[in-house]
């Protein structure tokens, strides 16, 4: 995700394929990325640092997010149920995409100690300004927020995550915040102090 991937060694291989939060199994692809993130931070900087991510979206944190393949086959179901509208419906998708183009970019800030080391944006073909909100949403989730709070100006929360296949772990403690830009869109931003785990720490 930091840099073009094929300047990494082959051997390196970055992102939990199994993640345990509090005492739940996850193999979802939020966990997946944001384990694959801390991993790639620590082979660059070292196991513990911050990261700032920015993207602009028309979106917000809603636990239907949390498994968008549901309703995915909601609307399915309905475009199926319209017989003949289902080709209307595709038409519209891609006028909307014409208008509106595809999705933004986010952007990355990465701190250490001495201050800011890089700014750059994630690759869109790991994530965009859309896809950032279902990763998002789950570390409301992971740190057990409230619902009602998920839409207020500025949420914080930590959580801890075993690797059990590695026998390590990770630390994450984030504050997210939302502002009005305009027409709809909201400016996302997220504060993200990460640490790796290694085995013989406690890990809850």
């Amino acid at each position: 995700m930091l840099e073009n991937t094929d300047k990494k060694p082959a051997v390196l291989s970055f992102g939990a394929k199994l993640l345990i939060i509090h005492g739940r199994r996850y193999s979802n692809t939020a966990a997946k990325f944001w384990s694959a993130l801390v991993d790639e931070l620590d082979s660059e900087y070292g196991g513990r640092g911050k990261v700032v991510l920015e993207a602009v979206n028309d979106g917000k944190l809603d636990s239907a997010l949390l498994y968008p393949e549901i309703e995915l086959e909601r609307d399915l179901n309905l475009l199926a149920s319209d017989g003949g509208e289902t080709n209307e419906a595709w038409r519209q998708a891609l006028a909307d995409f014409e208008l509106y183009g595809p999705p933004g970019a986010v952007r990355m800030r990465i701190y250490s100690a001495r201050g800011e080391r890089k700014n750059l944006c994630l690759p869109m073909d790991c994530v965009d300004a859309e896809i950032f909100l279902y990763l998002l949403v789950w570390l409301a989730e992971w740190g057990e927020l409230p619902l009602h709070s998920w839409h207020d100006p500025e949420i914080t929360g930590s959580f801890k995550a075993s690797d059990p296949l590695r026998k390590s772990g990770y630390s994450f403690r984030f504050v997210i915040t939302h502002k009005p830009l305009s027409e709809g869109l909201y400016t996302w931003k997220l504060e993200l102090e990460y640490e790796r785990l290694e085995a013989q720490m406690s890990i809850v």
